[in-house]
């Protein structure tokens, strides 16, 4: 029998990153324009986990959660966004600890893709590559998620900083 550790799932996590990185530097050029360096913000609502409410994740537990994305707050859809994050403990209550979070937002010109860690409400997230229009990516994002299923509101809110 095959014991799942905490080890096991965080090698398997950093090895599906590094393929997505491969992936995103063979796509080659990011359609916004060689050296340019462009701003989206990107607004989430209806965010929900795999957690029913008020269940809380401890340390080593895996997480999925999904959402719509669109434009501006309350505006028409444009992707999804899907995340599988680690909780990493370190705090007195599990909703206050960290994560370390895999994220893809599905876009209907292409695709973006992130990791890094989140508090509880906030996380700094590094851009691994991308497909369609953003294939070469590259750059930074600041995630606020407000998860509904530990009293939030269900929202997100996510600013990047592009280049190519």
């Amino acid at each position: 029998m095959h014991e799942t550790t905490r080890r096991g799932i965080l090698g398997r996590g950093l090895m599906l990153l590094t393929g997505a990185a491969g992936l995103g530097a063979a796509g080659g050029r990011f359609a916004f324009g060689r050296g340019r360096q462009d701003s989206l913000v990107l607004y989430g609502r209806n965010w929900r986990s795999d957690r029913r409410v008020g269940d809380l994740p401890h340390d080593g537990e895996r997480i999925s959660v999904r959402g719509d994305l669109s434009a501006r707050p309350g505006g028409e859809a444009v992707g999804e966004f899907f995340a599988a994050a680690f909780a990493l403990g370190g705090a007195a209550h599990p909703a206050q600890s960290e994560r370390l979070e895999l994220h893809t937002f599905k876009l209907k010109d292409g695709a973006l893709f992130g990791t890094g860690t989140a508090g509880q409400r906030e996380g700094a997230f590094a851009i691994v590559g991308g497909t369609g229009r953003y294939a070469g990516a590259q750059g930074t994002y600041v995630a606020r998620q407000d998860h509904g299923d530990v009293a939030g509101s269900g929202t997100a809110e996510f600013v990047f900083e592009l280049r190519s």
